[in-house]
């Protein structure tokens, strides 16, 4: 039974609420190519290791640590969900990322920076010149890449009619109106089967130089 509870919690926070944005790191994928992916705040979500072959996790969270610690199960679920042909491969870290990770000796091309704060200027000397840091505005992480020389804004992808897209044109407007926006939104709704996520954020990708 193990198994089945290790799923279920991926399943009652991200799954089960909609809130796995499948559609977001399928079109990231298609467009970079990242492989080696880095996700400091990660709880159990999982979604990106069924785009990307190789992704390193971290979170202190016990949860998090018991969850990753049913590898099997891990391993089982993504290898049943994953679009690319190569074995699957993710490491966990039970660690404070916000603290110098140790363990960490590679570049990553891709850097996750979401729902958690204090990703992006803790973790982003992990990302290689050229790799990509993935991003919201819900601590503040968008403003601060923007003011960072060291990266380039190159694109804000929209949700809009149930689909990803890429915008590369007046970014500077786009984000200046999203980052006002975003302390105004709601997450949650009922729906007829349940509370589900209401995915109205816009993400940003910004190129490490």
């Amino acid at each position: 039974m193990k198994s089945s509870s290790t799923i279920d919690l991926y399943k009652k926070f991200y799954s089960d609420l909609q809130f796995e944005r499948v559609g977001l790191f399928k079109a990231v994928q298609e467009k970079y190519n990242c492989q080696n992916v880095l996700y400091p705040g990660s709880f159990v979500h999982i979604t990106p290791s069924f785009f990307f072959p190789h992704v390193v996790y971290i979170d202190r969270d016990p949860k998090a640590q018991a969850f990753f610690a049913d590898r099997h199960s891990v391993l089982a679920y993504i290898n049943s969900h994953k679009t690319y042909r190569r074995s699957a491969y993710f490491r966990f870290i039970a660690h404070d990322y916000a603290a110098a990770v140790p363990q960490l000796d590679e570049e990553f091309d891709l850097l996750i920076s979401l729902h958690a704060g204090g990703i992006y200027p803790a973790c982003q000397n992990y990302l290689k010149r050229g790799g990509i840091l993935l991003t919201n505005n819900h601590h503040h992480e968008a403003e601060e890449a923007t003011s960072n020389d060291e990266f380039k804004l190159v694109a804000v992808v929209q949700f809009r009619k149930n689909k990803y897209s890429f915008v590369a044109e007046n970014l500077d407007r786009i984000v200046a109106n999203q980052i006002r926006a975003t302390r105004a939104r709601r997450y949650l709704k009922q729906s007829n089967q349940g509370v589900t996520y209401i995915e109205n954020e816009d993400y940003y990708i910004y190129q490490r130089d």
